[in-house]
């Protein structure tokens, strides 16, 4: 059984961003305060329903974790690459920035798990603005 892709809609024209992490407790916290913010939210907990998901809708951001179970978050950014998806990315992950750097190149952003939540937020309005 997979983990179903759970979709919080919000009004039209709202930016929608699909949250890729496998820890559910991560997945919650980011999908309350992208809410709260006026965000559409796609939550995935692993990379085969983020490419279902990536196929089915229109993403304007991905936050993508790296470190995932079966298959990586680099993985589904080549795909993503491949498939030249107009989605930007932000990685969040617990590996030091230069390393996510090194692993993703030429994602949108990238976000130090252990820093703020007003980080990320930040990071994710730069990143969409200039969409």
């Amino acid at each position: 059984m997979s983990d179903t892709v759970e979709i919080s809609y919000g009004g039209a024209g709202m930016k929608k961003i699909l949250i890729v992490e496998d820890e559910e407790k991560i997945r919650n916290i980011y999908s309350k305060l992208l809410t709260e913010e006026g965000f559409a939210i796609i939550e995935s907990s692993n990379v085969t329903d983020a490419y279902d998901a990536v196929v089915r809708d229109n993403i304007d951001l991905i936050l993508l974790d790296i470190r995932m179970p079966e298959i990586e978050g680099n993985i589904l950014y080549e795909i993503l690459q491949f498939m030249r998806s107009k989605s930007k990315v932000l990685v969040a992950s617990v590996y030091p920035i230069e390393t996510q750097k090194r692993m993703i190149p030429d994602a949108a952003g990238y976000f130090d798990k252990s820093h703020g939540l007003d980080i990320l937020l930040d990071k994710i309005r730069k990143i969409l603005r200039h969409k």
